[in-house]
């Protein structure tokens, strides 16, 4: 961190320091690309957690030929738990070795130089920094150069946004304030799990900072940017088995937040249509992907969480 960084994060009782942040990392079958960023982002946290869900022994061999302890830990979950499950084994291991931030990371994502700087800097800079509990970059598609970021803000200043909900990816989280919540809803699995947990931290009264000046370089899917209706629409490819798990997600997430936050619901009921429309257009195995939509609607009614079941 430049000497810049430094005085920023002095601010206001010294808010942010490296030695203050341990990252975790979530792989599932990592390729080689994968483990390029993780040497560089170890040297800018306290310490590096590699939460391996289920992958392999030749993408493990991947992650342990990276891996420099004791600056990086390696634990493995020896299958696949879902990402919100590996996201609280790194919320208490950071809880339990005594940092107070957790840095929240993909294996596909890239940092880009002075990212954490920038949202430290921005948290200093936001006039009620005890109130927030995430942190986030911009997030940019890697491949289009196009920033993917939520455009409804609540508050803004020099450096930083206030937000309803973020991605996972890039995330810096109060560690005390996401234990007050109980962590990461593992019955979720996957898909919208960072959205509930920035609402539920909301409904306690803490806040979701967007660094306006950090980029973190991230592929959403295989996206690919699309014209519909005289306006630009993002068009990801997710496969089928994603799409199930979002439609179920966000049934249960409109459920449980439509009472505290009715501009998210929505603004996400708007966003389920538009992807639905751009699936029929654009997207091939359109009725595979359908289908399992319609099968995670019905679970949701059901109350089925937890990992897919073939056959129901």
């Amino acid at each position: 961190m430049s000497a810049q960084g430094e005085q920023a994060v002095a601010q206001n009782g010294g808010l942010i320091k490296r030695q203050d942040i341990c990252a975790v990392v979530v792989t599932y079958f990592p390729q080689a690309s994968s483990v390029e960023n993780l040497p560089a982002l170890s040297k800018q946290v306290g310490r590096l957690l590699i939460v391996d869900n289920g992958s392999g022994s030749s993408s493990f061999d991947l992650l342990e030929g990276t891996a420099q302890p004791p600056e990086t830990v390696i634990l493995r979950l020896g299958s696949n738990l879902g990402i919100a499950a590996a996201l609280n084994v790194g919320l208490r291991f950071a809880h339990e070795h005594g940092y107070r931030w957790l840095g929240t990371f993909d294996q596909d994502s890239r940092t880009t130089p002075g990212m954490l700087e920038e949202m430290a800097c921005a948290l200093a800079s936001y006039p009620r920094p005890e109130e927030v509990a995430v942190i986030t970059p911009c997030h940019v598609d890697q491949r289009l150069n196009f920033t993917v970021r939520e455009r409804a803000c609540e508050a803004a200043g020099d450096g930083w946004r206030t937000i309803r909900s973020a991605m996972t990816s890039g995330n810096l989280v109060r560690v005390a304030a996401a234990l007050s919540i109980g962590g990461f809803d593992e019955s979720l699995f996957i898909d919208l799990v960072d959205h509930d947990f920035c609402l539920r931290l909301r409904g306690h009264g803490y806040r979701v900072l967007e660094a306006t000046r950090a980029r973190l370089l991230h592929s959403l899917g295989s996206m690919e940017r699309r014209l519909l209706a005289f306006k630009r629409v993002n068009v990801t490819h997710h496969p089928a088995i994603r799409r199930y798990y979002m439609s179920r997600n966000r049934i249960i997430l409109w459920r449980r937040h439509w009472r505290q936050e009715p501009a998210w619901v929505l603004r996400d009921l708007r966003r389920f249509l538009s992807e639905s429309l751009c699936i029929v257009l654009y997207e091939r195995q359109t009725g595979g992907k359908l289908r399992m939509i319609i099968r995670g609607i019905g679970d949701a009614i059901r109350h089925r969480c937890g990992p897919f079941r073939e056959g129901g």
